[in-house]
């Protein structure tokens, strides 16, 4: 059996819920002899804590290094920065594809190119979004990352 926290969003694995001889209600969590939470009645155990489904969901993140690991879904603090953020996809794909598009801005930074979200007369493609920073220059080299940042989904 598992429960989750409704305020902090712990999940523990339960070996039982029992009432003791004073007519406390105890939770005893992961094969640990001693009790971990202790309450006046069931009711007040129930204001706290809820059953978990016994499969969470699962959905993918990037990590520190900017690698696709996938999770379970607890829903507690680290999942719901992850949800916050952006950093919570539905399939491995969508993570890889968030990755690649921050290689993407990484790459037209590294090669001096600066987002002004202008628009202005061009024959360029993409000109009136990004310029070079130290000649006002447009490249065709940028044209894929730009496809991939602003090109819409395919």
């Amino acid at each position: 059996m598992k429960l989750r926290n409704k305020k902090t969003g712990e999940i523990i694995e339960t070996c039982e819920i029992f009432e003791n001889l004073y007519g406390k209600i105890r939770i005893r969590k992961n094969g640990i002899e001693s009790y971990d939470y202790e309450y006046n009645s069931l009711a007040e155990l129930a204001e706290e804590w809820e059953d978990v489904p016994e499969k969470l969901k699962e959905y993918w993140f990037m990590d520190y290094g900017g690698r696709i690991k996938a999770m379970n879904d607890a829903n507690d603090e680290e999942d719901m920065a992850r949800k916050e953020l952006g950093n919570y996809f539905e399939t491995k794909e969508e993570a890889e594809k968030a990755v690649e598009k921050l290689k993407a801005w990484k790459r037209l930074k590294d090669k001096g190119y600066r987002f002004i979200g202008k628009t202005y007369e061009t024959d360029k493609r993409f000109g009136s979004i990004f310029y070079k920073v130290d000649d006002d220059t447009y490249s065709e080299d940028i044209v894929g990352d730009l496809d991939l940042l602003f090109g819409g989904e395919e």
